[in-house]
C-alpha cells in the first residue's frame, strides 16, 4: 500500500482505495498531489462529473472510492478545528513520551487506536493529559463506541467514568448502545443502561439498539435492553419491528421473548407483511405457530 495514502486514510487500511489505484494510477497519484491543497474539491467535482475528456464514468467500484475519498477529505477538515482546540500539542512532554513508548501517536489517531486495542494504560494517559475522550475517526465513532463495537467493557466503564458521551451519535445515527447490541455484547449494553443511555435512540433510519439485536438472534442482549425499558413497538422508519426481524431470521426464542413483552404480531411492516408471513414465507414453522396462538 501506498503509505501517503494510508496516512491520508489515519491508517485504516480496510478503506484503501485498490481499484483507483490498479486502474487508474495517475488520478491516484494526483488525489495524493492535492489531498492538503485547496484545489481539491474542484479536482474531485471534476471527476465525480465525470467531465474530464469527454468520460463516459468510472466503474462503480472505482466510483465508490472516489465518493469515499471525498468524504473522508471533507470529514478530516471538520475534524481538524476540533484537533487543534484539543491542544494535542501541548500535553505534557513525559506523557507524550509515554504514550509514543507505548507504540501510539499521541494525536486524536493515537487515542482512537488505542481504544480499539483495548490499551487502559495507554487511554490513562490521555485522560491524565485532559484529552478530548468524544474525537471521532472518519465514521463520527468516538472512543466509546469503538469499544462498545468491541465489547470492552473495562474501556467503556473507564472512558465513562471520565466523562465519555453515552448518548453521543456517529454520521449515521447510532450511539454506543447501538453498536454495543449490533455485536450482542450484553455486560457492554448492561453498562450503559446503568448508565442511563437512551434505549430508544433511533438511527437516521429509524433502528434501535433493540431492533439490531433481534435481527442478529442476541437473545440475552435483547433480554436485556427489555427489562431496561426499551420499547419493543419501536420500529425502523421503513417499519420493520424487532418481531418482524425475529421472526424472519428464524429466532425463536427472542420470538418468545418479545411476544411476553407485549409486542405486536400484527404490526405492518408493509401493508400485509406481517410478522407471521414473514415466518411463513421463510418456513419458520415453529415461529409461525407461535404466532397463531392467541
Amino acid at each position: 500500500m501506498n503509505q501517503a495514502m494510508l496516512q491520508m486514510l489515519q491508517g485504516v487500511a480496510r478503506l484503501y482505495p485498490h481499484k483507483l489505484e490498479q486502474g487508474y494510477p495517475r488520478i491516484f497519484e494526483k488525489l495524493i498531489e492535492l489531498w492538503d491543497s485547496p484545489q481539491l474539491d474542484a479536482y474531485f467535482h471534476e471527476l465525480m462529473m465525470n467531465t474530464r475528456e469527454g468520460r463516459q464514468g468510472f466503474p462503480i467500484d472505482v466510483a465508490n472510492e472516489i465518493y469515499y475519498l471525498s468524504q473522508v477529505r471533507e470529514r478530516t477538515k471538520n475534524m481538524q478545528p476540533q484537533a487543534d482546540q484539543n491542544n494535542w500539542a501541548n500535553i505534557a512532554l513525559e506523557h507524550q513520551r509515554e504514550i509514543e513508548r507505548s507504540g501510539f501517536e499521541c494525536s486524536p489517531k493515537g487515542l482512537l487506536s488505542s481504544a480499539e486495542s483495548g490499551n487502559s494504560k495507554v487511554i490513562n494517559i490521555f485522560i491524565s493529559s485532559g484529552a478530548d475522550l468524544d474525537i471521532r475517526d472518519e465514521r463520527g465513532w468516538t472512543p466509546l463506541m469503538i469499544s462498545s463495537f468491541n465489547g470492552n467493557e473495562e474501556i467503556a466503564q473507564l472512558l465513562i467514568a471520565n466523562g465519555a458521551n453515552i448518548h453521543i451519535k456517529d454520521r449515521s445515527g447510532y450511539s454506543p448502545i447501538h453498536w454495543a447490541a449490533f455485536n450482542g455484547f450484553t455486560s457492554v449494553v448492561k453498562l450503559l443502561i446503568i448508565k442511563h443511555a437512551d434505549l430508544n435512540a433511533q438511527s437516521q433510519h429509524g433502528w434501535t439498539a433493540l431492533l439490531q439485536a433481534a435481527t442478529r438472534g442476541h437473545l440475552a442482549t435483547c433480554g436485556a435492553l427489555i427489562a431496561g425499558g426499551a420499547d419493543v413497538n419501536l420500529g425502523s422508519s421503513d417499519g420493520w419491528t424487532p418481531l418482524h426481524k425475529a421472526s424472519a431470521n428464524g429466532h425463536i426464542e427472542i420470538v418468545k421473548l418479545l411476544l411476553n413483552a407485549k409486542a405486536n404480531r400484527n404490526a405492518e411492516q408493509q401493508p400485509g407483511i406481517t410478522p407471521l408471513l414473514l415466518a411463513t414465507k421463510n418456513n419458520h414453522q415453529a415461529i409461525q405457530a407461535l404466532l397463531q396462538t392467541p
